[in-house]
């Protein structure tokens, strides 16, 4: 963003005009996301650029930044006269945004430290975003940058007088906002002018796929120790049925007598 604020600068440095600017770092639940500047100039802002006849995409050259990965999409114009523009940079993991932010902001913007995290735990997953808005102690960093230094000087352009005249301007009518989506949590900072905002927010997702796997797997655990001690239960319980079956056998059968049996007496005898 600090090119853009450059060339934008460059073009209309002498007119009053308004620059709003919003940074936004969206990321989805695996960690990868986009981080989106859109920069909106007010009728003056365009005014001053085309001035001459010139056209807004060749006033503000964005070349570098298409180089660096950045997709730079068509300046939309408003009826009003303003114009909008877009630029886009993907991201593959948290650790990636804070270089993103460098090259948007540089190391002396106003966008200070700007880091997202992604910790997933066993059940959820958390996300983290810290950074400063720093609109109190402002610099362009236009002197800082070589390439931009050599060509202001090969067009005669005092390097030192732009630096200060942009800064002035920054001031004055450089709005900037930094919009955070995490998962679960959106917030969006203002910065104030000749103010530093924190930015601090987090959010936790549960991980309702994660928690539902956990519990099939401890049921499937049950089930399958269940499975493994039932056939001993019932070898037991087949051997306790064995054990009483044959108990009650032995007690219903008469044990025999030990007395001797009278033999019968021969036909014809007197019983009397």
């Amino acid at each position: 963003m600090r090119l853009v604020l450059v060339a934008l600068a460059v073009a209309f440095l002498a007119v009053a005009c308004k620059v709003d600017t919003t940074v936004s770092i969206k990321m989805h639940d695996d960690g990868s996301g986009v981080v989106t500047v859109t920069a909106v100039l007010d009728p003056d802002a365009v005014a001053a650029a085309v001035a001459g006849g010139g056209r807004l995409e060749d006033r503000v050259r964005l070349g570098d930044l298409t180089r660096a990965g950045w997709t730079v999409h068509p300046w939309v114009r408003a009826a009003d006269g303003s114009a909008q523009l877009v630029l886009t940079k993907p991201f593959s993991s948290p650790a990636q945004v804070a270089g993103i932010m460098r090259e948007i902001s540089g190391t002396t913007g106003p966008l200070r430290d700007v880091t997202v995290t992604r910790d997933r735990g066993l059940f959820s997953t958390s996300y983290t975003a810290h950074g400063t808005v720093d609109l109190q102690t402002l610099k362009t960093g236009l002197t800082t940058d070589p390439q931009v230094v050599a060509a202001l000087t090969n067009q005669q352009v005092d390097v030192n007088a732009i630096d200060q005249s942009l800064l002035g301007a920054i001031r004055d009518s450089f709005g900037l906002k930094l919009a955070i989506d995490l998962p679960g949590r959106a917030t969006t900072v203002q910065g104030v002018s000749g103010k530093t905002t924190e930015v601090d927010t987090s959010s936790s997702v549960l991980d309702t796929q994660r928690v539902v796997l956990v519990v099939v797997a401890v049921v499937l655990v049950a089930l399958a120790v269940l499975v493994m001690l039932w056939p001993g239960r019932r070898r037991r319980r087949g051997a306790r049925r064995g054990r009483r079956a044959s108990a009650g056998t032995t007690a219903a059968t008469p044990a025999p007598s030990s007395r001797p049996r009278r033999a019968a007496p021969p036909p014809g005898a007197d019983l009397s």
